[in-house]
């Protein structure tokens, strides 16, 4: 399971799509499997708070601001991972 499947706001389930590369609608569409609704009030938000930006071939990218975004927000989580790694290393040799 991926992490944007976990989540539960559409625009942050979209900016993870983004990070892989820039796609269009009916690619993001087709990943999240949401509804057009749900979608297009959260690409247009993105879009208009300076997220995302769409390109002349259709497709949308992430903005160096949400770049900056993704990275405050999951940064933290990698210190966790860390921090469960070693103690999960620590039980395993301790058995």
């Amino acid at each position: 399971m991926k992490i944007r499947d976990m989540l539960v706001l559409p625009s942050a389930k979209i900016l993870l799509v983004l990070v892989e590369g820039p796609k269009n609608d009916k690619e993001i569409l087709s990943i999240l499997q949401m509804s057009s609704t749900t979608y297009y009030e959260n690409i247009t938000w993105l879009l208009a708070h300076g997220f995302i930006q769409k390109t002349p071939d259709d497709k949308y990218v992430l903005t160096d601001k949400a770049k900056k975004q993704l990275v405050n927000v999951f940064l933290p989580l990698f210190r966790y991972i860390e921090k469960l790694k070693e103690t999960a290393a620590v039980s395993i040799t301790t058995t």
